[in-house]
């Protein structure tokens, strides 16, 4: 929505200013003499990346599989992936796709070894952030976290037994 400041000076300052605020500005100046006179500015305005997308997924082994995490960020962010601490290049049936704010990173080819926590960071001059991601077995209960709760769900149906059986 188009907003009018109105100024004598040959500037315009925009105190804490916001993402929101980036985008195209008109300078008109007029008088009584001639026509006005007008002139358009595009403001940028920079800012560390925020992580707006990702999602954990379950895969099935032979199949290909898709991890996807997207970021806001100005200048663009840069990506990268993890397994655990190790970091991921395009390479071994793995794939990193980038462009603009989103990073994809493909399984070309799932196996055993695929399945578990990826973190997706991304960085710019400003920042860096991250975010956890799993790739899972089919029928794993993942919580609202990320985090895998199949083991815990396992721990406390056999703490129950136990106890029915000791009578605790």
């Amino acid at each position: 929505a188009a907003r009018d400041f109105e100024a004598e000076e040959e500037y315009l300052d925009i105190q804490g200013i916001t993402r929101e605020q980036s985008g195209k500005y008109e300078c008109k100046a007029a008088n009584e003499v001639a026509s006005a006179d007008v002139k358009q500015v595009r403001v940028t305005v920079n800012y560390p990346p925020i992580i707006t997308d990702s999602k954990s997924i379950e895969a099935i082994t032979g199949k290909q599989a898709y991890l996807r995490c997207e970021a806001s960020a100005e200048p663009k962010p840069d990506f990268e992936w993890y397994k655990d601490d190790t970091r991921i290049n395009s390479a071994q049936g793995l794939e990193i796709k980038s462009m603009g704010n989103r990073s994809t990173l493909v399984v070309a080819n799932v196996t055993e070894e695929h399945y578990g926590n990826y973190t997706c960071v991304a960085a710019n001059k400003l920042g860096v952030t991250n975010t956890s991601l799993y790739l899972y077995r089919p029928g794993t209960v993942i919580a609202d976290n990320g985090s895998t709760n199949l083991a815990a769900s396992i721990w406390l149906m056999a703490i129950s037994l136990f106890c029915l059986i000791c009578k605790c």
